[in-house]
């Protein structure tokens, strides 16, 4: 979903036209749309509060229809004339990306009131650029699809239930959660990784918190940040991490998703983390027809076309670094695929962290233990803190789009 953002004569629709021509399946929904009468612009001030509930009616319609790509060609200065579109998109899980014009005279009242067709006056224009407000996102990253989402989720719930068959994992994993069968164990993440729910996977690149975490306004005004907004990154996934809190996706970042990446990988984990993930058993239960309903969720998507390359396999030829896949800038990079009961998300972060640490004092000699397992497809390494990594045979390959989280 493009929202568009600036003032009237900008460029707003030019560039909408343009995002038309790319994106064959696309929907531009605009309140300048409910001013035309019988291909003739008659613009009435006096309806522009209709205009806009038409034209939220319009986006509300295109996203219930599944459009691929919906427009919002609206001015948007202010934050809460974009809510309703933010909200629409999380609803129906479009990836919002905010643009601006960049044109010379976007921001200069003059030319503005010249190109606009709302024949608005320079005056007028002037204390619209004071009242703009700037884009301040809560966080950057990139963004999977619904059903790269999902494909994701099913092959790390695979890797879960395969560890399962690891005599010690499942000793581990039953004494955290007090458990007293397997059925128990595959139950505590069910709920989480399968929840009878839709969503999207996220990288975090930057946690900015709308301009108030450190380096935070050097990063939303970066150029290279800029310019990647609504740009399409093919992700690569070398493992997964499993902890009594957690499971994640660790990713493998280019030089050119490196540039992009701005988050501290050398951060201690809180002290209360490391005691976290251990409940009870009656805090997890599942019934078996809620597993049947979750096994059918995940191949419900086997036969559905859509516009982003599926997630594909490549084989990993690098033997010697297959244990050590990541480290230094990049390798806190993850997707947070299931969580347990009462623990963050942002808590997969600091598991890869650990589990990079321990490969790290692996490789140096530093006296890590570790015990080494095989499982179909690939190596699982109980580290002895509570950190399990799973090396698979082949490393996977998934689209995304870089935008921001508003």
């Amino acid at each position: 979903m493009f929202i568009m953002k600036g003032l009237p004569g900008s460029g707003k629709t030019f560039i909408g036209e343009v995002i038309q021509e790319v994106y064959k399946d696309t929907c531009v929904c605009s309140a300048d749309h409910y001013f035309m009468q019988d291909g003739v612009y008659e613009f009435d001030r006096e309806k522009l509060k209709e205009a806009h509930e038409y034209c939220q009616q319009q986006a509300a319609s295109a996203a219930e229809q599944s459009i691929h790509v919906i427009v919002i060609d609206n001015t948007n200065l202010k934050h809460w004339e974009m809510k309703f579109y933010l909200n629409l998109a999380r609803t129906h899980l479009y990836i919002p990306v905010v643009v601006e014009p960049q044109t010379t005279w976007a921001v200069h009242p003059a030319e503005l009131a010249v190109k606009n067709i709302h024949n608005i006056p320079e005056e007028i224009l002037s204390d619209k650029i004071k009242a703009y407000q700037p884009v301040l996102p809560i966080y950057y990253g990139w963004f999977l699809n619904e059903v790269d989402s999902e494909e994701i989720c099913s092959i790390g719930w695979s890797w879960f239930q395969k560890a399962l068959g690891v005599q010690d994992f499942v000793e581990h994993f039953s004494q955290a959660f007090q458990a007293d069968s397997n059925e128990d164990l595959h139950s505590f993440f069910a709920q989480d990784i399968v929840a009878d729910r839709r969503r999207v996977l996220h990288a975090t690149s930057k946690f900015t918190a709308r301009g108030k975490s450190m380096g935070a306004n050097e990063y939303i005004n970066s150029p290279v940040v800029k310019q990647s907004l609504g740009k399409g990154f093919r992700l690569c996934v070398v493992g997964f991490v499993i902890t009594t809190r957690t499971i994640g996706a660790r990713l493998k970042l280019t030089k050119e998703q490196l540039e992009l990446w701005s988050s501290d990988d050398h951060e201690d984990p809180p002290v209360t983390l490391l005691n976290s993930g251990v409940l009870k058993k009656h805090q997890f239960s599942h019934s078996n027809s809620d597993r049947s309903k979750e096994k059918f969720r995940f191949s419900k998507y086997k036969n559905t076309s859509v516009c982003l390359p599926s997630v594909t396999e490549r084989e990993i030829f690098c033997d010697e670094d297959r244990f050590y896949p990541t480290s230094g800038k990049g390798s806190r990079a993850h997707l947070t695929l299931a969580c347990a009961p009462g623990i963050k998300p942002v808590t997969t972060g600091f598991d890869l962290i650990l589990a990079v640490r321990c490969e790290q004092r692996m490789r140096k000699g530093e006296n890590q233990k570790a015990e080494t397992y095989v499982i179909d497809g690939g190596i699982l390494m109980n580290y002895g803190e509570g950190i399990w990594v799973v090396y698979p045979n082949s490393e996977m390959l998934v689209s995304s789009l870089f935008s921001a989280f508003v």
